[in-house]
C-alpha cells in the first residue's frame, strides 16, 4: 500500500478504479483492511495524480467528490439513438427508459438485429417489447456487460442482492410513488415501524426519530445507486430512475396494501378546495393509486374533486389523461351502462374541445349522449347535447350547433334544471353571435342572467354579463360593453373567481382597445396576463399573449408583435389546442404581411390552413384562405387573391357566418378594384353594405360607402399610380380590413 501510494506521489498518474461495490461486503465495510488504508492515506497525503472510481454503492469514505450517473438527457438519448442508426421517436423512447445506457444500446442491437433494412421504434411492439417491463425482461434484450452476456434483469439484480431482506421488502415498496418522496411519505410506506430496518438493538424510536430513522435507510439506498436524491426547499427529496423503478415493481410480490398507505399519505396532506397545481397534486396521486388497485369509482369521485379547477386553469391534458384511464378501464371490464361512465365520456369531450380538437370531442360527447339515453340519465343527456353544440359552434357548423343547444334547452326546462336552462340559453346566444345575429344572441343572454340572479348563481350572473359584453362589442356599443365587463368584474372579485376576474379584464380591454385608448387597453391586458401566470391559467396567459401581439401589430411594432405571437405560440402547441396554433400563426402571417414579408406571410398563412381543414375547423378555413387572398392582392396577384377570396366567401355563406360573408365581399371588392372591374368591385362592396348595415355595425357600413362612394365618383384622367403608390392603396385599405376583426 505504502509502494502505491508512493508511485503516484512520485509523478502525474491517472488510476481508474471500475467497479467499486465489489470490493465491499453486504453491510458497505471493506473486503479488505488493504483498500480501506489505501484510501484513507491517498485521501490525507494527496498528490499531483488522480483516482478515477466507479461504483453502484459509495463506501463510507469523506473528501471523496461524487458525481451521480442519473442517466442521458433525453437529448443525448436520441443522440446516441441516432448515431447507432436506429429510426423512430427517439427522444420518446429515450424518456421512457430514463437514458439508461446499456438498454439504449441492448435495443438498437436487437433491432438491427431483427431487422436490419428498418431498425424503427415501432418495431418493438411486434417482437413483444412495448413497454419497459417486457424490455427488462425479455431474454433477446441482452448483451456483454463486464465481460458476461446478460439481460438487463440480471443487471438490475446484482444491484438489488446486497439489500437485507427488509431493506428490499422497503424499497419495492417505495416503487409505488410516482412524484419524488420526502421520509415522511416514506414513512407511510413501512409496513411495521421504522425499527423493522435496523438492528433490533438499535430500540428507543419514535416521533421525529422515526423520520430520522427512514431517512438514514433512504440514503442507504441512494448510496446503493437504488434511489436518486436531491435538496429541495432545504429538504431531501428522493426518486426513481424509471428502469430501476420497474424492476422495484417486477420484483415486488403484491404491492396492494403500499397503494393503500401512499393513498393515506396523500390523503393527510391534501388541502380542501385546491387553488394550486401543487395543492392539486396529492388529489392526482389519489387518483392514479385508487386506478392501480381498480377502485375506478372512488377515483372518479376525487378527479371530480379537482375538475372544476383543472378546467378553469386551463390543465385540458391531465383532463385527457385522467378521464381515459377511467374510460378505458370500464369498457375492458364491460362496465358501460352507469352515470359515472358517460359523465367520464362527457368530460373527456369537454377536454378535448378545450385542446380544439373538435372531431374527437364529438365522438365522445356522441358516445356519452348515447350511454346517457340509454340509462335514462336526463341531467347527463343535456350535458352531452350541450357539448355537441359548443363543438359544433367552434367547427362553423352554427345551425347544427343551435339544433343540439335548443335540445339542451328543452331538455333542462322539462326536468326542471334552472341552473342547466340558463346554460343552455348562454350557449344559444354565443351561437347566433358567431353567426352576426347579435340582437337574438342578447337576447338569449339577456335570458340566461335572468335566471342566473332569480336562482342566485353569481357565477352564471357574471357569465352572461360577460356574453353581452362581448356581443355589445361586436356591435360597436363599447360603452354598453365595458359597462357589462366592469359587471362581471366586479362579481368575479366578490365571489373570488380569479378566472372570471382575467377573462373580464381580457374583455375590458378589447372594448378600450376598439374605442382607440390603447395605452389603456393594454394596462387591462396586462392585468389579465398577471392573474393568468398566478392561477396557472395557460389558455388565459396564451390569450392575453396574443393580444397583446395584435396591439403591437396594429402600432406598428411588428418586431414586439412577433414576439408575443411567439410566447402565445408556444404555450398553445403545449397544450395541444390545435385551434389555438392556427390562430397564432394567422397572427404570425398578418405581423409579416405587414413587415413587407409576403412570401414569408403566406407560409404561415398555409399552415393556418392546414391545421383548420386537419381539425374541421371551417369557420378557421374561411378566414384562412381570406388571409391568403390578401397576402396574394399585396404581392399583385389579383386573380389568385380573388380566388381565394371567393372560396372565402362560399365557405362563410355554407355555414352562415354573416360577418365572414361581409369581409370576403369587402375584400373582393378590394381585387376586383385592382384589377379595372369597377362595376363588379361596386356590386362586392354593395354586398358587404347590406350584410353590415343587418347586423346593424355603422361603423364598417361607413367604410362601405367610402369605397362606394369612391368608385361611382366621375374618374378624373391621371397618370397610372406608381407599384409603390399601389402597394401603399392596398396597405391601407388593409389596415381598414385588419379593424374589422375587433368589432
Amino acid at each position: 500500500m505504502d509502494g502505491l501510494v508512493s508511485c503516484l506521489q512520485s509523478g502525474r498518474f491517472l488510476l481508474v478504479v471500475d467497479n467499486l461495490e465489489s470490493l465491499l461486503t453486504a453491510e458497505g465495510q471493506w473486503s479488505s483492511e488493504f483498500y480501506g488504508d489505501f484510501f484513507s492515506a491517498w485521501l490525507e497525503l494527496g498528490s499531483n495524480s488522480t483516482i478515477l472510481v466507479t461504483t453502484r454503492e459509495k463506501p463510507d469514505l469523506r473528501g471523496m467528490e461524487w458525481l451521480d450517473l442519473t442517466g442521458l438527457s433525453i437529448t443525448e438519448g436520441a443522440n446516441l439513438l441516432a448515431e447507432l442508426g436506429i429510426q423512430g421517436n427517439l427522444a420518446e423512447f429515450s424518456a421512457l427508459v430514463g437514458g439508461y445506457p446499456l438498454l439504449l444500446k441492448l435495443v438498437a442491437d436487437l433491432l438491427k438485429d431483427e431487422y436490419p433494412q428498418d431498425p424503427h421504434l415501432e418495431r418493438l411492439t411486434a417482437l413483444g417489447l412495448g413497454n419497459l417491463q417486457q424490455l427488462l425482461t425479455d431474454e433477446r434484450v441482452k448483451g456483454v456487460h463486464r465481460r458476461q452476456t446478460v439481460v438487463i434483469v440480471a443487471v438490475l439484480e446484482a444491484m438489488v442482492a446486497r439489500l437485507s431482506p427488509q431493506q428490499r421488502h422497503f424499497w419495492q415498496r417505495l416503487s409505488v410513488f410516482r412524484p419524488a418522496f420526502d421520509s415522511e411519505a416514506a414513512s407511510y410506506l413501512v409496513q411495521e415501524g421504522p425499527e423493522t430496518l435496523v438492528p433490533s438493538n438499535v430500540g428507543g424510536l419514535g416521533g421525529q426519530n422515526d423520520l430520522r430513522t427512514v431517512e438514514t435507510e433512504l440514503r442507504k439506498l441512494v448510496k446503493c445507486s437504488l434511489l436518486q436524491e436531491f435538496l429541495q426547499d432545504n429538504r431531501r427529496y428522493f426518486d426513481f430512475q424509471p428502469v430501476v423503478r420497474e424492476y422495484a415493481c417486477y420484483g415486488a410480490a403484491d404491492l396492494t396494501e403500499a397503494h393503500h398507505q401512499a393513498i393515506a399519505f396523500y390523503r393527510s396532506i391534501a388541502e380542501p378546495n385546491p387553488q394550486s397545481k401543487q395543492a392539486v397534486e396529492p388529489y392526482l396521486e389519489i387518483f392514479h393509486h385508487c386506478c392501480e388497485l381498480g377502485e375506478y369509482g372512488t377515483a372518479f369521485d376525487v378527479i371530480r374533486e379537482v375538475d372544476t379547477f383543472l378546467t378553469l386553469r386551463g390543465f385540458y391534458t391531465v383532463r385527457v389523461d385522467t378521464y381515459s384511464r377511467l374510460v378505458t378501464a370500464w369498457e375492458k371490464a364491460g362496465l358501460r351502462d352507469h352515470w359515472q361512465y358517460g359523465a367520464a365520456l362527457t368530460s373527456l369531450g369537454n377536454a378535448y374541445f378545450s385542446l380544439g380538437e373538435y372531431q374527437r370531442a364529438i365522438a365522445f360527447h356522441q358516445q356519452s349522449l348515447e350511454i346517457e339515453r340509454k340509462i335514462g340519465n336526463k341531467k347527463g343527456e343535456a350535458a352531452s347535447l350541450g357539448g355537441l353544440g359548443n363543438a359544433y359552434r367552434s367547427l362553423g357548423e352554427y345551425q347544427r350547433a343551435i339544433a343540439f343547444h335548443q335540445q339542451s334547452l328543452e331538455i333542462a326546462r322539462e326536468i326542471g334544471d334552472r341552473q342547466g336552462e340558463a346554460g343552455s340559453l348562454n350557449n344559444l346566444g354565443n351561437a347566433y353571435r358567431s353567426l352576426g345575429k347579435y340582437q337574438r344572441a342578447i337576447t338569449f343572454h339577456q335570458q340566461s342572467l335572468e335566471i342566473s340572479r332569480e336562482i342566485g348563481d353569481r357565477r352564471g350572473e357574471a357569465a352572461s354579463l360577460g356574453n353581452l359584453g362581448s356581443a355589445y362589442n361586436a356591435l360597436g356599443e363599447y360603452q354598453r360593453a365595458i359597462a357589462f365587463h366592469q359587471q362581471y368584474l366586479d362579481i368575479a372579485r366578490e365571489v373570488g373567481d380569479r378566472q372570471g376576474e382575467a377573462a373580464s379584464l381580457g374583455g375590458l380591454g378589447s372594448s378600450y382597445f376598439s374605442l382607440g385608448e390603447y395605452q389603456r387597453a393594454m394596462t387591462f391586458d396586462q392585468q389579465h396576463l398577471d392573474i393568468a401566470r398566478e392561477i396557472g391559467d395557460r389558455q388565459g396567459e396564451a390569450n392575453s399573449l396574443g393580444n397583446f401581439g395584435i396591439f403591437y401589430n396594429l402600432l406598428g411594432e411588428y418586431q414586439r408583435a412577433i414576439a408575443f405571437y411567439q410566447q402565445s405560440l408556444e404555450i398553445k402547441r403545449k397544450m395541444r389546442d390545435r385551434q389555438g396554433e392556427a390562430n397564432s400563426l394567422g397572427n404570425f402571417g398578418n405581423a409579416y404581411l405587414l413587415l413587407g414579408e409576403y412570401q414569408q406571410a403566406i407560409a404561415f398563412y398555409q399552415q393556418q390552413l392546414d391545421i383548420a381543414r386537419e381539425i374541421g375547423d371551417r369557420r378557421g378555413e374561411a378566414n384562412a384562405l381570406g388571409n391568403l387572398g390578401n397576402a396574394y392582392l399585396l404581392l399583385g396577384e389579383d386573380q389568385r387573391a380573388i380566388a381565394f377570396h371567393q372560396q372565402h366567401l362560399d365557405i362563410a355563406r355554407e355555414i352562415g357566418h354573416r360577418q365572414g360573408e361581409a369581409i370576403a365581399w369587402f375584400n373582393l371588392g378590394l381585387a376586383l378594384k385592382e384589377l379595372q372591374r369597377a362595376a363588379d368591385a361596386l356590386g362586392a362592396f354593395r354586398n358587404a353594405r347590406q350584410l353590415y348595415q343587418a347586423m346593424e355595425l355603422e361603423s364598417i357600413v361607413q367604410n362601405c360607402d367610402n369605397e362606394i362612394n369612391a368608385l361611382s365618383a366621375p374618374i378624373s384622367p391621371s397618370p397610372p399610380p406608381t407599384l409603390w403608390q399601389r402597394i401603399r392603396q392596398i396597405l391601407r385599405r388593409f389596415w381598414r380590413w385588419i379593424s374589422h376583426l375587433f368589432h
